[in-house]
């Protein structure tokens, strides 16, 4: 709801390679695609092209990234193994703290280090309908996304080799 009225404190739009681009939420198919919540390409039955194919991998793999640190947190703190049941001043302190906390075990020099178990607990997923309804900002946004990607300052060496070998 926040997010939607764009009153969560995120800054102001970034230039990158000479475009202009928000701070951004990852998605996946299921979230409504708009300004700040950015979710994959469809695919559908049209083929999606190069530079889609880019986007969709590097957006992945901001989500894998954001899934692997949360599936670390919750095998090392059991309170993210439910939902919290309280009000959402104090869920902000509990994940601040827990994320405090988590870092100092790291930097500690124990032998035992409780946070590089392997993890077994799948991030848990909200029930949200797909939505298909993108605003024409939206999808600009999404656009610009792309672009910066297959840019020269934007693109990394393994992208093309890693869409090329995905159907």
């Amino acid at each position: 709801m926040h997010l939607a009225r764009q009153n969560i404190g995120l800054p102001p739009d970034e230039n990158l390679g000479g475009i202009p681009l928000p701070y951004i939420v990852i998605g996946d198919k299921a979230f409504p695609l708009n300004k700040y919540l950015m979710r994959p390409y469809p695919r559908s039955a049209r083929r999606l092209s190069k530079a889609e194919r880019i986007f969709n991998y590097r957006l992945s793999r901001s989500r894998n990234t954001v899934e692997n640190a949360f599936g670390i947190l919750a095998n090392t703190w059991r309170i993210y193994q439910s939902p919290f049941e309280c009000h959402i001043q104090l869920c902000d302190k509990l994940i601040l703290d827990t994320v405090v906390l988590h870092n100092y075990i790291l930097e500690s020099p124990t032998e035992t280090n409780p946070a590089l178990g392997e993890q077994t607990n799948p991030l848990v997923r909200t029930n949200v309908t797909a939505a298909t309804n993108s605003t024409r900002e939206a999808l600009d946004v999404q656009n610009s996304f792309m672009e910066y990607f297959i840019s020269n300052e934007g693109h990394v060496e393994w992208q093309k080799i890693i869409v090329n070998h995905v159907n």
